[in-house]
């Protein structure tokens, strides 16, 4: 019976990733918008009274750990990534460094300086988990070093308004997040090759296109777009799922988040890109956002006491709410999602899904 279950499952992953619409790419002659404008955006924040910027933002700030190869050990229930522990302790320095923190510009050059020199994560190791015999050894390295430049982009944005004066330092780094898009790009654009699974795929997407949105790369840019649109098939009529009730039925609701959360994120860099249609495609009959919404009122019907057990990042982390809110603020679903990231101040609601992230301080809309 597993083992049925197991080949439906890759049918219905390849199935739907690989139907849908025509894509009709990126806008070229649109200029890009930043995700962030970081000086404008710290400087909003330092108006804010201490203790309110201290809800948007953690001043805290820590060294990453770099390798120029990618591992990735242990079981895959509860791996470990040196490539997504190093993404998590950029974020949390960006982090800092929008909350005002001394040291947190420094630490940041220096990280991304070493990075660059050393051609970090460029070498990817195979990893096959001993609990799944065949498993495709590139899945996991792959999405991990794909999402790292999620990080990469906004340590870099952060560079760029400190150091424009270094512009040798700023062409090196870009030079490097170039060579890791290279590294992750999949030149059969199809989910059946180094990488399966829509959530994968928006995984990788959502690091490409905020290195694209961040640094100008329009290569990277196309090619998250071309796995967003086969992402947003798995989203049939009115924001039903089309994939993972199938594939993996006991946890639908966590790879739906991992899913659609990541998806959210991707569009968000993209739309402000110039792909103006991300938020009404529908290949799979049903669009991102109705997707998400649909995502967030199954999850508070069925578990909501799991709001307040989420991490504060990872792929259960629910943070990308913050970009639905921002972008969509009177639908009726943001409203549910408002109340939520306002009503306790101990629920987690800082990180990006995977990979490390903190959303309210990025992109939470600060009071007039």
């Amino acid at each position: 019976m597993g083992k049925a279950v197991t080949v439906v499952s890759l049918l219905a992953l390849m199935l739907f990733a690989g139907c849908g619409a025509t894509e009709t790419g990126m806008e070229t002659t649109t200029p890009i918008r930043p995700v962030i404008d970081p000086g404008a955006r710290k400087a909003a924040l330092a108006e804010l009274p201490p203790a309110e910027r201290r809800r948007y933002c953690k001043s805290a700030v820590r060294q990453a750990s770099l390798a120029v190869e990618a591992r990735v050990s242990g079981p895959i229930s509860s791996q470990n990534s040196n490539a997504q522990i190093a993404g998590a302790a950029i974020m949390e320095t960006v982090e800092g460094w929008y909350a005002g923190h001394p040291s947190a510009s420094r630490i940041l050059r220096d990280t991304l300086a070493n990075g660059a020199g050393i051609g970090a994560f460029t070498t990817i190791l195979p990893y096959s988990p001993s609990e799944y015999p065949g498993y495709n050894p590139m899945n996991e390295p792959v999405y991990q070093v794909g999402n790292f430049l999620l990080a990469l982009a906004h340590g870099y944005a952060v560079l760029e308004e400190d150091y424009p004066e270094d512009t040798e330092l700023l062409a090196a780094v870009r030079q490097w997040g170039d060579r890791l898009f290279e590294i992750t790009s999949n030149s059969s654009d199809t989910f059946g090759g180094r990488a399966r699974g829509v959530d994968r795929r928006t995984l990788i997407a959502q690091g490409w296109a905020h290195w694209g949105n961040l640094t100008g790369n329009r290569e990277a840019l196309d090619a998250a777009y071309r796995y967003f649109v086969r992402a947003v098939n798995s989203i049939g009529s009115g924001g039903t799922d089309r994939v993972w009730r199938y594939v993996y039925p006991n946890r639908v609701l966590y790879y739906r988040n991992m899913t659609y959360g990541s998806a959210m994120v991707t569009a968000y860099a993209l739309y402000r890109s110039g792909a103006s249609d991300v938020y009404t495609l529908a290949p799979g009959g049903g669009t991102l956002v109705e997707g998400a919404a649909h995502y967030w009122e199954s999850f508070l019907e069925e578990r909501p006491d799991n709001l307040r057990e989420t991490r504060t990042w990872g792929s259960r982390s629910p943070a990308w709410t913050e970009v639905f809110v921002r972008e969509f603020p009177h639908h009726p679903t943001a409203a549910k999602m408002a109340s939520w990231l306002d009503r306790d101040s101990r629920v987690p609601k800082f990180a990006f899904t995977s990979g490390g992230g903190p959303s309210t301080c990025l992109y939470r809309r600060l009071p007039a």
